[in-house]
Order: structure tokens, then C-alpha cells, then sequence
């Protein structure tokens, strides 16, 4: 953990690349929040060629003790923009916000400041969101969680779960400089930054829906759905190196998590009608598929026949 001293306050670290669509809506939404602590958002882009960074200067211009403006002079990936920008926000309290979605309550911050303020044994609040579907196909809908509570063991049961823009952390606690093989797994160190937080402390869910989590060709959740097999896979390979820091305490819960992983792949497979073409991952799925699963997947097909 760091102890560098943070303002009391909250940094929203704000992450685009050709978002140009998207963004004013974001930045509106930020500026919405009514809160009774100092606010900073710190502007990490990663070299965007449309007009992204002309809108963030028009803002950074009308609130300059707000905004602050990290622009990489050349790509260099989601995952370093993440880290470079995060490592730059001063804040006692870390929001996330990709800069394709937006918050839709404007007590938002508030509410998960409070939330952390009175619980010390929290390191992590985060909310239901509505998922919503911009020129791709998909039916918008609120993703929300039963539990008001939940714990690092449930990271490696369930896999990702708590969205970006709904992840609101105490800073200082995850590491400046993470190990290399984080960068084997573009899109998901929001997953990294889930693990190292639950080291040092439980989530909080506050059961409303408080922001937007949009679904387009251009984002990164996109992006990982239309190659869902390779997707699987390197999430149940990331829990793997994930259980490494935790010391293989939760074992267990990851061979299961990637045997319900392999039994998807192992469907999805066969429905294509393709299996042929992938003999060995065919051969990895037999072996490490959860076959209850699968049983479960053919009555279910038989009985609506």
C-alpha cells in the first residue's frame, strides 16, 4: 500500500480513445454530480484521432481546476493507459469511467463516498448499471447483484462482474507498477485492480442503477464479445495468474469457474459445427468441461423441442 498523501475528495479517471460520439455526454454527467468534497478528473487518452482531445481541451478550458489532461503521444494500449492514468489521480477516492459511457444519478459519487467513509472494513463500492445497446444488436436491460456484500472469493467464482464505470476504490492500495503479465490481457485490468483491492478488504453494492454501460462496436466489452471462445479463455487463464498473489487460496474456486468456461466453449463449438477445426481446444474442453453442465444443456434443448 502507498503512503502518499491524497486529498480528501474523489478523482474520476477517465479513459478514451476515438470517443468522440460518446464523450461530452460523459464529461456532462461528471459535472452533474452534486457532492460536498473536492472533485478532480484526470483525462487519460490514448492518442485519439478523431476529436476527442479537441473536446477535452473545450472542457479543461471552461473548468480548469477540475480537469486534467493526460495525452499520450502515441498508442500504447488500453491496459498502460489505465495504469498510467490512475497512477495519476490524487484523490482519497478513485471513480472509474470509460469515456463511451456516463453516470446517471448525481448523487452517485456521493453515495459511494459515504458508503466508504462509514465502512473502514470496504475498500470497493459499486452499483447496479443499465446496459444499453448502440447500433449493435441487444436488448438494453439493468444489471444488477443480490448481494450487498461481497468478497474477494467471489471474484474467482464468478469472474468479472462489477462494471468500469460503476467501480469507485480507495486509492494507494493497488500497486504503481503491476507485474508484467498484466499486459497479456488487454481489457480486463479492471478485473486486476477487483483482485488486488479484495487483498486488503470486502465490496459494497449499492442496489440502484447509477450509470450507463454502453455496448458498440467501438467498445471494449464489444470487443471481447464478438470473439467469445478466445474471451473464455483468457479470462479463466487470468484467474489462474490472478490466485497466484492470493497465495492459491482460492484454487478451487478457479478450476471450477474454468470448467463452466470450457463447457461454454465446448457448446459453442458444436453448435458452429466447426469442432473438426479445433481438434486440440476440442481435446482441452473434454477435459476440463464440467459435464453436469453440459447435461443440463442438452435437456434443456430437448425439452423445448
Amino acid at each position: 500500500m502507498s503512503n502518499r498523501v491524497f486529498f480528501d475528495g474523489v478523482s474520476i479517471c477517465l479513459f478514451t480513445y476515438n470517443y468522440e460520439r460518446y464523450l461530452e455526454q460523459a464529461l456532462e454527467s461528471i459535472l452533474l454530480q452534486k457532492v460536498n468534497f473536492k472533485i478532480e478528473v484526470v483525462l487519460g487518452d490514448d492518442y485519439s484521432t478523431d476529436k476527442t482531445r479537441d473536446i477535452a481541451i473545450k472542457y479543461q478550458q471552461r473548468h480548469p481546476d477540475i480537469f486534467i489532461l493526460s495525452f499520450n503521444s502515441k498508442n500504447i494500449g488500453g491496459t498502460k493507459n489505465w495504469i498510467k492514468t490512475i497512477n495519476q489521480c490524487s484523490g482519497k477516492y478513485i471513480a472509474l469511467l470509460d469515456g463511451d459511457d456516463y453516470f446517471t444519478d448525481c448523487l452517485k459519487l456521493q453515495k459511494q463516498y459515504d458508503q466508504l467513509e462509514n465502512n473502514s472494513n470496504l475498500v470497493l463500492s459499486f452499483h447496479s448499471v443499465e446496459e444499453k445497446y448502440d447500433n449493435v444488436n441487444g436488448n438494453d436491460t439493468i444489471i444488477e447483484f443480490e448481494e450487498s456484500y461481497y468478497k474477494l472469493k467471489d471474484i474467482f467464482q464468478k469472474g468479472w462482474f462489477i462494471r468500469t464505470g460503476s467501480t469507485f476504490f480507495r486509492n494507494g492500495i493497488i500497486p504503481k507498477t503491476p507485474p508484467e503479465w498484466v499486459y497479456d490481457f488487454p481489457y480486463r485490468y479492471d478485473t486486476i485492480i477487483h483482485v488486488y483491492l479484495g487483498l486488503y478488504g470486502d465490496f459494497g453494492n449499492i442496489k440502484q442503477s447509477m450509470s450507463v454501460w454502453r455496448k458498440h462496436q467501438k467498445g471494449m466489452s464489444y470487443a471481447l464479445r464478438e470473439k467469445l471462445i478466445k474471451s473464455l479463455q483468457e479470462e479463466s487463464t487470468l484467474l489462474i495468474k490472478l490466485n497466484e498473489i492470493t497465495d492459491g487460496q482460492y484454487t478451487k474456486e478457479v478450476n471450477e469457474f474454468s470448467s463452466r468456461n470450457y463447457s461454454r466453449i465446448f457448446l459453442i463449438l458444436i453448435k458452429s459445427k466447426r469442432a473438426h477445426l479445433h481438434p486440440f481446444l476440442l481435446l482441452n474442453c473434454i477435459f476440463r468441461m464440467n459435464y453436469l453442465t453440459i447435461l443440463k444443456s442438452i435437456k434443456k434443448r430437448l425439452y423445448w423441442k
